[in-house]
């Protein structure tokens, strides 16, 4: 029995679309099949530098603790085997005056860390008051609306310099006082000094530098991994 012309016409146009539907499925689940390989490749990818990311910063925080521990073992050497570096005593409480203290304290008291002019002076005139300079004066301009105290991550000293003061006493308080400037937690620079008169009375004219030093301040990074 033959079919008629329409009819295979008919039955090879239904096939046609069969095998669109099919070849268009097949596309669709190709494209698909491709973007998601891309997209886990991708994901792998970024797992893995994460996860190497991760792995670094363990790493860089096992050095850490090993820096720490080295350091505390270099402390404890530094606090036990070296006298008081500018001539008090080592062995006082921590609340002892200076010239006396540890080291450590002596370095962690060294700079201030903000520029304070007024404390400066207030200072000085203590130090001059106590080697019994008389008529003293201390000159200087503050300069506090210039000088920067913010805290960095890498702070640098910074200095106060020409800082001129001027008195009298006898040759032991201008001997004590210059003494004094020597074993100063605060460092003290002595550019210039004048000293006239006798043994009972003699008047000294310096010029002083000093230094200040900001706060330092430890940043924690976020990294983002891409």
């Amino acid at each position: 029995m033959r079919l008629p012309k329409s009819t295979k016409s008919l039955n090879i146009n239904k096939d046609n679309s069969r095998a669109f539907i099919f070849v268009a499925i097949a596309a669709v689940i190709v494209v698909f099949c491709v973007f998601s390989i891309k997209a886990l490749l991708t994901q792998g990818a970024y797992q893995r530098r994460v996860v190497n990311a991760k792995h670094d910063t363990v790493e860089q925080l096992k050095k850490n603790i090993e820096a720490a521990k080295s350091l505390s073992k270099q402390y404890d050497v530094f606090e036990s085997q070296n006298p008081n570096a500018i001539g008090g005593k080592s062995d006082v409480p921590d609340n002892a005056t200076p010239p006396d203290g540890k080291n450590s304290r002596i370095v962690l008291d060294a700079l201030p860390t903000t520029y304070d002019f007024p404390a400066l002076i207030s200072s000085l005139s203590k130090l001059l008051g106590m080697d019994g300079i008389s008529g003293a004066n201390i000159g200087g301009s503050d300069q506090g609306s210039s000088a920067s105290s913010q805290p960095t991550t890498n702070p640098e000293p910074v200095i106060i310099s020409q800082i001129p003061i001027s008195g009298s006493s006898s040759l032991g308080g201008v001997q004590r006082l210059v003494k004094d400037f020597e074993l100063s937690i605060r460092p003290y620079d002595i550019q210039s000094i004048q000293i006239s008169g006798n043994d009972s009375l003699m008047s000294i004219t310096l010029m002083l530098n000093t230094y200040y030093q900001p706060a330092k301040i430890i940043e924690l990074e976020n990294k983002e991994v891409k």
